[in-house]
């Protein structure tokens, strides 16, 4: 079985902003309290002259999906870069999961809204940005390649994170009209957010006397052809040889499970044959899981982040779901990703 003396990577901090808090803490806490901030948006309306509904966050002043991100991404930063001795003074590697180029975000405009945070961070930090667009499953992708580069000594610490928005005329127009908008069976609620996780090496959090908030058990990505949106048929392969993968690398039973189902019929049949794929003795409960797209909505490229960060953050406040969650998502490019922590006890 795995345990803290076997793994070598862990998160020593988190950060947030959300439609539901400015804050890691005020997000998971609302979470937990079953809060949700899915309401009507405040001017746009559907083909059927309905207010589209929305998680946002109201206190954001950009228009555009660009000025949304950026401010999502500063306030989940500024919430973990305290977590970060000496940040000012060192180099500092911050690998942002983004939404995959469209034609709606070109792989350009992505690659400005790194610059517009990266120079925004200068008197804080001094960063280097790593854009990773994968989409839903961003985080997940960034955390494995963290932890690859830690392993390997290539790095000790490094922030990794992800930023989106749905809360765009286009994106929201373009939802209703394929009917995957909230007022339909099959729709989700589109949200907002960002999620920041410091992560370093055993050897980094010793000698900076850090608290490892969790430790890194396994972390695993996966494609699946079958994507949505195509004439294929998804059977849950890849998704399922991801959690097979993430909980057998743990060696431990999962505790509990932090998904990104949101209503989306695809999502929810891939679910229904991923976990026929895996053995039941590698969990718990292989139903037990939260999918908070009911509280802050659908967060895309800050999902990975987001849910890593909630059994953390319930963790610490003394709501554990267990030592070992887990967190799996997908992109809609096909990637998926899952991850298994390690939960240490709280101090008395």
């Amino acid at each position: 079985m795995s345990g803290p003396g076997t793994m070598n990577v862990c998160i020593v901090g988190v950060g947030a902003r959300t439609a539901l808090g400015l804050t890691a803490a005020s997000s998971a806490a609302a979470v937990r309290a079953g809060i949700t901030r899915i309401a009507e948006h405040p001017y746009m309306v559907d083909a059927k002259g309905e207010p589209f509904m929305v998680a946002m966050d109201s206190t954001l002043e950009g228009a555009t999906r660009r000025d949304r991100m950026v401010g999502l991404a500063l306030g989940a930063l500024d919430d973990v870069l305290p977590s970060i001795p000496h940040a000012r003074t060192m180099p500092l590697s911050i690998m942002i999961g983004l939404p995959e180029a469209s034609e709606s975000l070109s792989t350009a405009e992505l690659s400005r809204v790194c610059q517009r945070i990266g120079s925004a961070l200068l008197d804080r930090c001094q960063p280097q940005i790593t854009a990773v667009a994968e989409g839903q499953a961003a985080v997940v992708v960034a955390l494995q390649r963290a932890v690859e580069a830690i392993t390997a000594r290539r790095l000790e610490c490094c922030i990794v994170g992800g930023v989106d928005s749905w809360i765009d005329p286009d994106l929201l127009e373009g939802l209703d009209a394929r009917g995957r908008s909230l007022g339909n069976r099959w729709g989700f609620a589109p949200g907002e957010g960002a999620a920041m996780l410091a992560v370093c090496s055993a050897t980094f959090a010793r000698q900076a006397r850090l608290r490892p908030l969790a430790w890194i058990a396994s972390v695993v990505t996966t494609h699946e052809p079958n994507r949505m949106h195509t004439e294929t048929i998804c059977v849950g392969e890849a998704l399922g040889l991801a959690l097979r993968e993430a909980a057998g690398q743990a060696g431990t039973r999962v505790t509990k499970q932090f998904c990104d189902i949101d209503g989306d019929r695809y999502r929810e049949h891939e679910f229904s044959f991923a976990i026929l794929r895996v053995p039941a003795t590698a969990f718990v409960d292989a139903v037990d899981y939260v999918a908070p797209a009911t509280n802050w909505g659908n967060t895309g490229a800050a999902t990975g982040g987001l849910l890593t960060i909630l059994p953390i953050m319930h963790h610490q406040r003394g709501h554990s779901s267990g030592a070992w969650p887990m967190v799996w998502c997908g992109s809609e490019n096909g990637r998926r990703g899952a991850l298994v922590l390690h939960l240490e006890p709280t101090a008395a």
